[in-house]
Order: C-alpha cells, then sequence, then structure tokens
C-alpha cells in the first residue's frame, strides 16, 4: 500500500485525544473515542496489506506475524520494563501484586478480558492501573489472529462483502444491546469492538470508483472530522458508550479515510502537514507511555494531578515517544526478512518472560520498610466469608461453611447482619461479638444495595435492580426460615444512597420507589426514610431486635497510601487524621436519621462507630497500632475486629 501522511495525521488526532482525556484535560470529555479512530484505521492500514500480498500471491502467515512483532512488541516491552521498574518503587506490594497479574494478562494479550474482570476503564480505581490501556492492543491482536486466516478463507469463496458487511452489522448490534446491560463488557470485549476493527477493513477492500467529485471528498473529509470533534466534546464517560455512540467517531475516521484516498481536500492536507505527521509518527509510542506515567503519578500523589505535574508529565512523555520510535520503533521496522525465525523466536519467548515477570513480581516491590509491609498485610486481610457468602450467587446458601460464631442450634441462626459491601466489612467485628455472646450468626450481603424493603431501585453503576432486588427477598426468606433470629444488623454505607455525593469525585446515588420516580436529595431520603420504617416493622413484629450499625469515619484521600507515604517520610501519620467536624459534615444527615429512628421504636438501636474512632477533634484510620482500613471508607479485617473491642451491641454482649 502506498504510504499517506493523511492516515498518520488521523493518528495524531487520535493519540491527542486519548492522551488529553487521560490527562483531564476540559474540552476533551469524549477524547476516549480516539482509540475508535485507532480500530478503523487498524482495519483499513492491516486489511490493506493482507489484501495487497495476497493479490501479489506473497502473503504468508509467518510474514504477516513477523510485520505484526516487529510493528508492536518492541515498544511494548520497554513500556513492560520501565512500567514494572516505577510500579516497584512506588506501589505497596498488594497492589503489586494486582499489577503483576496486569503484566501477565497484557503480555499474553487478553488484558481486554483481565480488566474488565476488574474496575471497569473509566476513573477511580482504574486510574491507578499503569497497564490499563493495553487492553485496545489485546483486542486488535485477538482479531488478528482470527481475521488472516477468515480472510482468505472468504477471497477463495468469493464471500468477502457478503460476509463481512453482515458480521459487522451484527458486532454492532450486539455492541448495542450490551451496552445496555453490561457497559463494561461492550467496552473491554472483542466481539463488541470487531465491528469498528470490519469498517476499517470493509473500507480497504471496497472497489475503487472511477470518478469521486472534490466537493463529494471535501464534504466526506469535513464531515468526518466533524464527527470525531464533536465525539471528543460532547461525549463522556456517563454515556452508554460505545453502543451506537461509537459511530459517529468510527463513521468519521471512515470518511476521512475514504476522503484521502481520491483527492487531497483541504482537511487532508492539514492532516498531511509536518507537525501533524510528526505526532502521527509517534502515536503509537505516545499511546504506550503517557498512561503509566499518569496513572503512576497518580497513585504515588493520592490525589488530583496539578496543572504544573500534568504538564511535566505529558512533555516527558512526548520526550520518552520521541525516542522509542527513533531508537525502538524504526530500528526493530528495519529488521529483515532474513531475520525471521529470530524476530518470531525473540518475540515469543520475550512475551514468555514478561508473563514469568509478571508473576514473579507479585507483592515484590523495592519498599523494604517493615512498616510498611505490616501496613500492607493489615490492608490485605479480609472477611473471610465474604467470597464464599456474599454477592447474589451466595445468599441463598443454608451450609455451614457461612456460618459464623458457634454452630446453629435446631436449624435457626441467633443473629445475622444484612447490607452492603459495609456490612461484609463489618461482619468481623459482629462475629468476634457473636462468638463472645455464644450466638450463630450470617451474613446475607450484597455490594452496592441495601438491605431494605419497600424501595424499588438503587441508581447507581455499583448495582442493578435485580441484585437488589435479590437481596431483600433473601432477607425476606432468611427471616422466615428462621424462626429463632434475636438480632438483625443492618449497615450500609447509609450516606452514599441520600442523593448527595461523598466523595468529590463520586456521581450521587440515588434511591427511588419506582422507575419512574424523582432522582433528587429530597427524594432519596424519603425513600429511605419509608424504607427503613417498613424494614424496622418487618423485624420488630417478629419480635426480632433491629441494630442500625452507622458508618465509619471516611477519608478523602485513601487513607493507605497517606500512611505508606508518611511511613517513606519518616513515620509522621497525622497529616492522614481527618478533622471530626468534616466528617460528620458528610454523616450527620443520615446517622441523625437512624437515631431518630431507633429512638422511636423500641426494637431498634442506632450504634455509630465514630465515637470508638475518633477523639474530639480528629478521626485517624489507625487504632492502639491497628491499621484500620483497605480504602478510604472499608474497613480490614483486624480492623473491623479492633473495632469491635471497642463497641458495644445490644444484646450482643459477651457472657459472664
Amino acid at each position: 500500500m502506498q504510504y499517506r501522511k493523511d492516515i498518520d495525521g488521523l493518528r495524531a488526532v487520535a493519540v491527542l485525544a486519548v492522551v488529553m482525556f487521560h490527562a483531564k484535560i476540559p474540552g476533551f470529555s469524549g477524547g476516549f473515542v480516539g482509540v475508535d479512530v485507532f480500530f478503523v484505521i487498524s482495519g483499513y492500514l492491516i486489511t490493506g496489506l493482507i489484501a495487497h500480498d495476497y493479490a501479489n500471491g506473497s502473503f504468508t502467515f509467518s510474514a504477516f506475524y513477523f510485520r505484526r512483532i516487529k510493528r508492536i512488541l518492541p515498544a511494548l516491552a520497554c513500556i513492560y520494563v520501565a512500567s514494572t521498574l516505577l510500579a516497584s518503587l512506588v506501589m505497596l506490594p498488594s497492589d503489586m501484586a494486582s499489577f503483576g497479574r496486569s503484566l501477565t494478562s497484557s503480555a499474553l494479550f487478553y488484558s481486554n478480558h483481565f480488566f474488565y474482570t476488574q474496575s471497569g476503564y473509566f476513573g477511580g480505581p482504574a486510574d491507578l492501573k499503569p497497564l490499563l490501556h493495553t487492553w485496545s492492543l489485546s483486542i486488535e491482536e485477538q482479531f488478528y489472529l482470527v481475521w488472516p486466516i477468515l480472510f482468505l478463507l472468504l477471497v477463495r469463496w468469493r464471500a468477502v462483502a457478503p460476509f463481512l458487511w453482515p458480521a459487522a452489522a451484527i458486532s454492532l448490534a450486539a455492541c448495542a444491546l450490551m451496552t445496555s446491560w453490561d457497559k463494561e463488557a461492550a467496552f473491554f470485549l472483542a466481539p463488541f469492538r470487531a465491528w469498528e476493527l470490519l469498517l476499517g477493513a470493509g473500507l480497504a477492500l471496497l472497489p475503487r470508483p472511477a470518478v469521486v467529485s472534490p466537493l463529494l471528498a471535501q464534504l466526506a473529509s469535513s464531515t468526518g472530522l466533524a464527527m470525531i470533534v464533536a465525539s471528543i466534546v460532547l461525549l463522556d464517560e456517563a454515556r452508554p458508550f460505545p453502543g451506537l455512540l461509537a459511530l459517529a467517531p468510527c463513521l468519521g475516521a471512515a470518511l476521512l479515510v475514504f476522503a484521502g484516498t481520491h483527492h487531497r481536500p483541504l482537511i487532508t492536507r492539514l492532516l498531511s502537514t509536518p507537525p501533524a505527521v510528526a505526532l502521527g509518527l509517534i502515536s503509537y509510542s505516545l499511546y504506550l507511555w503517557h498512561w503509566p506515567l499518569l496513572s503512576l503519578a497518580r497513585y504515588h500523589f493520592d490525589r488530583p494531578l496539578q496543572w504544573g505535574e500534568v504538564s511535566s508529565l505529558l512533555g516527558l512523555s512526548l520526550l520518552a515517544a520521541f525516542v522509542s520510535y527513533r531508537c525502538v520503533e524504526r530500528p526493530a521496522r528495519n529488521i529483515t526478512w532474513e531475520r525471521v525465525p529470530q524476530v518470531l523466536v525473540a518475540g515469543v519467548v520475550s512475551l514468555g518472560l514478561f508473563v514469568l515477570v509478571g508473576n514473579a513480581s507479585r507483592r515484590w516491590t523495592f519498599s523494604l520498610n517493615p512498616e510498611i509491609r505490616r501496613l500492607d498485610d493489615a490492608v490485605r486481610s479480609e472477611n473471610t466469608l465474604r467470597r464464599r457468602c456474599s454477592g447474589p450467587k451466595n445468599i441463598l446458601r443454608d451450609d455451614e461453611a457461612c456460618t459464623f460464631g458457634r454452630p446453629r442450634g435446631g436449624g435457626s441462626y441467633d443473629v445475622a447482619i444484612f447490607g452492603d459491601s459495609h456490612a461484609n466489612h463489618y461482619t468481623p467485628a459482629i462475629e468476634l461479638l457473636a462468638q463472645q455472646a455464644g450466638m450463630s450468626g450470617r451474613q446475607i450481603t450484597v455490594g452496592g444495595c441495601l438491605a431494605l424493603l419497600g424501595y424499588y431501585e438503587v441508581v447507581s453503576p455499583y448495582a442493578t435492580e435485580e441484585s437488589c432486588r435479590s437481596l431483600r427477598e433473601a432477607m425476606v426468606h432468611f427471616v422466615r426460615e428462621n424462626p429463632s433470629l434475636r438480632i438483625a444488623v443492618l449497615a450500609h454505607n447509609w450516606s452514599v444512597y441520600a442523593g448527595k455525593a461523598i466523595f468529590d469525585d463520586q456521581a450521587p446515588i440515588y434511591v427511588v420507589a419506582s422507575r419512574t420516580d424523582e432522582r433528587s436529595q429530597q427524594r432519596s431520603l424519603q425513600v429511605l426514610r419509608q424504607s427503613l420504617e417498613q424494614t424496622i416493622d418487618f423485624f420488630q413484629q417478629r419480635g426480632i431486635h433491629v441494630v442500625l450499625l452507622g458508618e465509619v469515619a471516611i477519608f478523602a484521600r485513601d487513607p493507605v497510601k497517606c500512611i505508606a507515604a508518611a511511613l517513606r517520610q519518616g513515620g509522621n501519620l497525622q497529616s492522614c487524621r481527618r478533622p471530626l467536624q468534616e466528617v460528620r459534615e458528610r454523616l450527620d444527615t443520615m446517622n441523625n436519621l437512624l437515631s431518630e429512628l431507633a429512638t422511636r421504636h423500641g426494637y431498634a438501636s442506632f450504634i455509630s462507630p465514630l465515637a470508638a474512632m475518633c477523639d474530639n477533634a480528629w478521626c485517624s484510620p489507625v487504632a492502639n497500632g491497628v491499621y484500620m482500613y483497605r480504602d478510604r471508607s472499608h474497613l480490614n479485617r483486624v480492623g473491623a475486629e479492633q473495632l469491635a473491642r471497642s463497641m458495644r451491641v445490644p444484646h450482643l454482649e459477651p457472657r459472664s
């Protein structure tokens, strides 16, 4: 295929959009569509090369994968090495374990599946995963494991067009449906992204028309660029993307490629200017370098990056990309055909080595500070019942694997804790108290859901109507099946459901009474009050005492990373505390409601752990030398057990 400068210019637009989005630059809220543009370009160029070689009788699989290895692996290997070294310097051992798994998955080109099972792509924990961006490379390589073989078969059967366009349409339709059901699956998994690569492939295989008017080329290029720019500016991570919204940037890229094939309209000439071409040439290396640098910087500082820091990191990314292109990419591309066996073997061996490194690097860091190791051990301690007893699939289990305290007598439990992930983090505390009181207990928990009667849905990215309904039904079923139940502990991250974000970087979550109910703070509080009263009445009618367990102190910054940074700098942990007044401002609305309801109902009590975790002025993530937290709002297991030692729960007093 003939080299086209405008395609490198289009690459520049795509990488600029992605980098600016990742750097959180205003005006680029939809910059993630740059990856979609890359997919279309990739499908066009790679399919064009396959078709050209096949037409000339020179296509071989060894040559094809020889080119892929030369193109992808050398710069990627540099990123693996640099990211591993930097992560080892700044990450906690437990986070290094997660990094090691991501390195393994990336080296085996299934990191899209790995990150799909993690926290998703947008914001929050995803910002701290240095190899998150390799998901797109995994999708491409999965596609190109299948496409060359399929293409050759289709050519022999003369069925390329009859297959390609229907297959792309089916993939697009599946993507649209999956986006409404499981947005992360549609984003990360290859079957729902294949249509973007197939669009580029179809464009490469279109018969060249005899005449394309300059006016049509001008219109196509202008429309294409407008579609991409509009997507970059108007979309954001809250939209149902990819789905049909991905059509605009993909069709925009296809129109720009089409226009430049036949004429050189103004947009094509602009994309062919030296600055655009230069950025396009280093776009692959820039894509690889910018994200680990931004991600590890955010991890290290544990706060939003300042503009000066962002500018420095972007400048460093550009420098690293230029050096990588000149010293790694270009020399690798000049490796001759005679060295195919060596390159193929070197590619496989190097990927194998990174798989080994990924496994060996788990929990290994350059930090030898024993106190940081002790902190990490505390952070990794978790409720031992969570994995087998929590979640929609486990809450109806009725075997002894989920029993805590003493064994059940007569088949009935004495105490149960119901709720979301905060009920899960309190379970070790209730377990310790149940053991001391000689009672048997069980947890019934589903993350992101309220164990309350009466509401319809929690409007949140962390829960579904189905999963929350299953929690309510499981609670009612459990009560009916355990006639000797004496205590029901209701524990949630209560304030999150009140329609007002308690963290500055999270959107508000609403509780609604119907599908069409108003989504507001006032309405959420009304529905919460009604649901709480209905639930307390449900237990009271059965003679079961309700314990409304309040929230732990929440921290604006991750206390674990704050403590680790303080330990590295000499051990002063006071900077990791939070003023009690700030904590109360976030939690008092729900604490006051819970206290009021407990006072009004004789069969209910309200307990706030703040008294045990805060003094008159400050709340600390450390109590009596115990590191209490695993993130900014959840306790670890040893922290929950420490809290139990200073917490008194009615009817759960130790036997004398």
